[in-house]
Formats: C-alpha cells, structure tokens, sequence
C-alpha cells in the first residue's frame, strides 16, 4: 500500500509538473539572482543555454554581481551559450554572441568583464571580424598582456596584425613578448615588417625577431641568423638559437633548400651551446637528412657530454630511411657505447632489415648482459628467420656444455618460442617449423614441448625429421599435413637418407585415400620436376593413344560420332576437308599424369580429341574413375559410358568420379575431351572405392 502511495505522490507531482508554464526569459534570469538556490540555479543552467544570444546579453551585466555564486553561475551559462551556439546555431545567432562577447571588452567595460572577454573571444572570433578593441587594449600597460594572449590564441590574420602593429610602441620586454607570439603564426606580408628588427633592435629583440621570421624558410635569414646568435647574451641566446633551429626546419619542409637547410643543421650542432638545440638539429638530420647525416651524429656524440645527445640521437636515426642509412647505422655500431649500443639493438630489432642480422647475431652473444639482453629482444621483434638460428645455436651450446637452466636461457626459449608464433603468423611456415623444432628440442616442460609438437605438426620442415619418425612410430602422422609429410620424406631422400624418406613415402602413400590429399601431394611433387612414378603410385593412366582434333558444333554437346566410337581402331585415319589424322602414343612425365592437349593434338578451339588406352587386371572388381579436364568429358569403360559432362571448365584433378566394375584381364578405356576455348587438358585415375590405387599395368 505504501509503495502504491508513493507512485500515485510521483504521478501527480508530474502532472503538475507539466501544467505549469515554460518559464521566461526573465524568470530564469532571476533563478541566476537567485545564489545559493542550488534547484533555481541548476534550471538556469539548463534552459538558459537553449535560449543563445538573449541568454548571452543578459548574462554580462551579472559577470559584475558581488555574489560569486551568481558570477560563477553567469560565466558558465556564458561558455554553454557560446558551445551551444557554436555547434547548432545559425549565422545570425554566432554573429549575436560574438558582439555579445566583444561587448566585455569595451572601455567602458569593468575589470571582471574584460577578463572574461579576454578569456572568450578566442572562441567566437571568425576572420571577418575587426579587432580594434584588442589594439586599443595592447597600449593599456594593465591589459596589454592578457590582450596578446588572446590574440595569439584568435589566431587569425587580423590578430597577426594586430601584434605586429603593436610592436612600434612596445618597451623592449613586451616586444619580446610579441614577438614570441608572432612566432606561433603561419608568416605572411606581415614579416617585411619585422625585417628591421633583426638588425636595429637589441640582442634580444634581434633574437626574437629571427624566432618570428623563421617560419618563412628564407634562406637569406642566414647570414642574419648566423650573426645574431654569435652576440647573443646568455638571457637572449636560447631565443636566438630556437630561430636559427626553426629556420633550418622551415627551409628543409620548404622544398628546394635541401642543402642549405643540411648544412645548418650541420652548423648548429657543431656551435650552438645548448644542448637541447643540439637535440633539435639532430632530429633535423634524421627528419629530413640522409645517411650522410649519421657519422656527423656520431662526431657530436664523441664529444664530451655527448652522452646526453643519445635520445635524439635513436629517434633521429629511427627516421632515417633507405640502404644506404641502414648501412651507416650499422658501421657505427661497433664504435658505439655501451648505451648506444643497446639503443641501436633496439632499433635494428624494430626496423628490421638484412644489414643488422650480423650484429644481432653477435650482440646475442655479447659479454656485456645489457648488451645480450637487448640483442635477444631485438632478435624475437623482428621475427626474421635468421633469427632462429641465432636462439638455436645459443640453447644447443648451453646444451653441449652442460650449463645450468638458468633464467638467461629461459629468456632465450621464451623468445623462440614467441618467434615462432609471429613467423606463423607472417605466413613463413618453414620459419615457425624450425623456430619449434628448436623450442622441442630445448623445452624444459611438458607445456612447451607440446607446444612445441603442435607447431611441427602444422608447420612440419625437413630438418624435423627425426621427430616426425617419432610421430610416426607413435601412431601419430595423421595429424600431420600431407604435402608437409611428402616434402619432408622427399627432402630426406635427397638429402643422403634415401631409405627413411623411402620408407615414410611408402606410409604415406597409402594414407593418399582423398582427392584432396593426393592433391596437396601432387603440388609438392610437381615441385620437384617430372616425376611418371609417382603418378602411377596414385593410380594415374600415364600412356594414351590419342587422335584429334575433330571440328565440334558447341550447340551438338555429345551427339555427333567421329570415329565410330566406342568402337577404337588404332590404325584407322580420319580425313576432314583437307586434313587427315592418325592415332599415336603420348606419355606424361606429371605427378598428376595431366596431359596438356595443345602439346599432345595441336592448338584448337570447337574441337574434340580422343584418349584411348588398355589396362590390365589381375582380378577384375570394383572401382573409381577418377579424372579432370578442360573443358568437358565422356569417358567409356569396355565400351560402356561410365561419365559425361559437357561442361566450360578449367583443369582439376578428380573433377568428375565414376563408379565401375573392373574385369580380370584386359579393360578398354576411352575418353572424348571437349574444347570450346583457352586451355585444353586431360587426366584419369583408377583406385578402389576406398580411395587407394587399384593395381593395374599399361597394355601397348
């Protein structure tokens, strides 16, 4: 009853919620008067906003209250109408809020307005508008510098302006000031102007002047440049020296000032005294340099307290690009200090590449433990196959010298194995299976050996033999890939270990029971060159007679007869308009016993061609045609079809399957292969229905 009670309080306070009326203008003015009236206040906040430029003219009287909370109140109200405004309002509305804000900085306007104009402007100030108010208060020794802040910060060309303007009645300090702002901005016609500057004003000025003009990338500042910071004082030689640097940045961005630009970086980092300019003229060189920039890097770094240079030195030299920089970094290396060196491991790790594979591969085996550290790290980011070797070596020599598993070596194996995911998933199977044929061999535990095995399984290299010969005795090869088992057992026979890679060949032939399997073995095999005995492994018809090409209507498909087939003379000739054709022998030297028609019949287009060939059985009994073609096929076994398909394909092995019944003796095949245009090609194996070769030799 009580909850009830509650919501029916709820819907009436609602209800009468929604029968008053919207409040006014007015009415939320007052809820700003009204101060501490936290519910008043937080609905002025609210609504007031909403209601744009009425809302920003009312709040400018209230920025005086004596009551902070009504001024605060105001302010904020004063930035949302401005934020509202700026994101939804039209072209009128802005220009309403931004006289608004202009109003707070008239003459006449209190001290409090003025900040709070100062303090907006930069946010309502469009390119159009005329700054004049600003201009009058940079003369005001009170306001002058909250005025060039808020000019720098409008950042407009009339604001540049302005600044500029100001410097012919400006003390010394404060032409400085406007200077250093000055400097924040693109450079227009507004520099000529400050051109007298570099050689009038005082050491300081001069200094500042130069830092303003930089940002034009004028090569004739140079000689200026050079000048200015030479009589620099210390209180002025940073200024002048940060001008000098950002000329150098502006002539190299520029285009067509290259050399110049090279050169004063070179200047700067020989003579400028401080070394965070120093830093500055390295970065250049690496921005916008060449490798010629690396050994006068490492001239600067030689000097005493060079040290502190190293910083820009690594990023300066980690946007270098090209051979030739990878070279110079890598014939710096070895005069590099111990941090330096460390450093340059770390970057030859990041931006990998050919030139650091030997001084990774020595830095691993360093004497200095930061040294090996960073050497190793660098080793496992790039991910580079060269890589795995280098970890092999080490945990194998650990091995031999019967070291102590230690947290080094531990290191060395977790970099391996990371290696050997990331070469995986670079797509570099033969890296990874190598990276985890080590990682086997060295594991400690059971995890990382299983890992380890995993890997070899998906990524299985001839240098794993041994261990797939343990799979092997374990049950284990199905869990191995096919073309993978076929390579390594190839690469074994070729390598001196004739009779194991024999010996795995034959296990794995008789696992080839699926036309994708034989499939992914014939693609390594035809790798290798010809190879007819394998093709007759799989059950492969590798000797055809052949005759053709007979002209062929695409429309007919398989109703016209041409050699009276399924009848086959081998002797007989066919004449066509003035052209005769024989039947002859063709073998195939394929893995797969593909023939290529264009070299057995000749290049055609709307033609047709005949295979015919005996084979004979010791026991007749079930079996699979299995063959592929480009384009279509018809195929008898002892004068019976067994297959048609009149079909525009391309050549796959196994395309279209048959059952037959095979009979003791000799078996008749023939097959008609269609040709309609582009390639022209043939192939037909015969298994059991499980897939394994059926037994059978070639008749003449």
């Amino acid at each position: 009853m009580k909850s009830l009670l509650l919501i029916l309080l709820l819907v009436l306070n609602v209800a009468a919620a929604e029968a008053l009326p919207a409040p006014t203008l007015d009415m939320l003015v007052a809820d700003v008067l009204s101060g501490d009236d936290g519910p008043r206040q937080a609905r002025a906040r609210q609504l007031l906003p909403i209601r744009g430029p009425d809302a920003a003219w009312k709040m400018l009287p209230l920025l005086d209250d004596p009551s902070p909370a009504v001024s605060f109140t105001a302010m904020r109200i004063l930035e949302d109408v401005i934020h509202e405004t700026g994101f939804r309002g039209g072209t009128e509305d802005k220009e309403r809020v931004a006289n608004a804000v202009f109003a707070l900085v008239v003459p006449s306007s209190s001290d409090r307005q003025k900040e709070a104009g100062l303090r907006l402007l930069p946010y309502v100030v469009s390119e159009e508008h005329p700054l004049d108010l600003l201009a009058a208060l940079l003369r005001e020794e009170a306001w002058r510098e909250p005025a060039r802040a808020c000019l720098e910060h409008v950042h407009t060309r009339n604001a540049l302006g302005v600044l500029c303007q100001g410097l012919d009645a400006a003390d010394e300090p404060f032409k400085i000031a406007l200077l250093r702002s000055i400097a924040a901005f693109e450079p227009g016609g507004e520099a000529t102007g400050l051109m007298p500057l570099l050689e009038t004003g005082t050491p300081a000025v001069q200094g500042a002047a130069l830092r303003a003009l930089a940002r034009t990338g004028d090569p004739a500042l140079t000689p200026h440049a050079r000048r200015i910071c030479a009589g620099a004082s210390p209180e002025s030689a940073f200024d002048a020296w940060d001008g000098w640097l950002r000329l150098a940045d502006a002539m190299a961005a520029r285009g067509g000032c290259w050399e110049p630009a090279m050169r004063t970086y070179r200047e700067i980092l020989e003579t400028a005294p401080h070394t965070l300019i120093q830093s500055g003229a390295i970065a250049g060189l690496g921005r916008y340099g060449d490798a010629a920039g690396v050994p006068v890097i490492a001239q600067a770094l030689a000097r005493e307290g060079g040290a502190v240079l190293e910083p820009a030195a690594m990023e300066a030299f980690r946007s270098l690009a090209g051979r030739e920089a990878r070279l110079a970094l890598a014939a710096l290396y070895p005069e590099a200090g111990t941090t330096m060196k460390v450093g340059l491991l770390g970057l030859f790790g990041d931006l990998y590449a050919p030139e650091y594979a030997g001084l990774l591969a020595e830095g691993a085996r360093h004497e200095d433990a930061g040294i090996r550290s960073a050497a190793r790290g660098a080793l496992g980011r790039a991910a580079s196959p060269e890589a795995v070797e280098v970890f092999r070596a080490i945990l194998e020599e650990a091995y031999i010298q019967g070291q102590d598993w230690n947290p080094e070596l531990e290191d060395a194996l977790g970099q391996l194995r990371s290696l050997a995911r990331k070469l995986r998933q670079a797509g570099d199977g033969n890296g990874a299976g190598r990276a985890w044929l080590a990682v086997y061999r060295s594991a400690r535990e059971d995890t990382a050996r299983q890992e380890a095995l995993d890997g070899i399984r998906a990524n299985p290299v001839p240098e794993a033999f041994d261990v797939v010969l343990d799979l092997l005795a374990a049950g284990d090869l199905d869990s191995l890939p096919v073309d993978a088992m076929v390579g390594i057992a190839q690469n074994a026979i070729a390598s001196g270990r004739e009779e194991e890679g024999r010996n795995l060949m034959d296990e794995i032939m008789v696992k080839l029971t699926t036309s994708a399997a034989v499939n992914a073995a014939v693609g390594v095999m035809r790798g290798r060159g010809p190879n007819p005995g394998f093709a007759r492994a799989i059950g492969a018809v590798t000797r055809w007679h052949f005759v053709g090409p007979f002209p062929w209507n695409i429309s007919e498909g398989f109703s016209p007869v041409f050699i009276g087939e399924p009848g086959v003379s081998l002797d007989a000739s066919y004449t066509m308009e003035d052209k005769t054709v024989q039947w002859h022998a063709a073998e195939s030297a394929d893995a797969a016993g593909l023939f290529d028609l264009f070299g057995v019949i000749g290049t055609a287009e709307q033609s047709v061609a005949f295979a015919y060939a005996r084979v004979e059985t010791a026991e007749g009994g079930p079996a699979k045609i299995l063959a592929g073609s480009d384009d279509g096929l018809r195929v008898w076994v002892n004068g019976e079809v067994v297959l048609e398909n009149d079909v525009d394909r391309g050549y796959v092995l196994d395309q279209d399957a048959a059952d037959v019944t095979l009979q003791a003796g000799v078996n008749t095949l023939l097959a008609q292969i269609t040709q309609r245009a582009g390639g022209w090609a043939f192939g037909l194996r015969i298994t059991r229905p499980d897939g394994t070769p059926y037994p059978f030799t070639l008749v003449p």
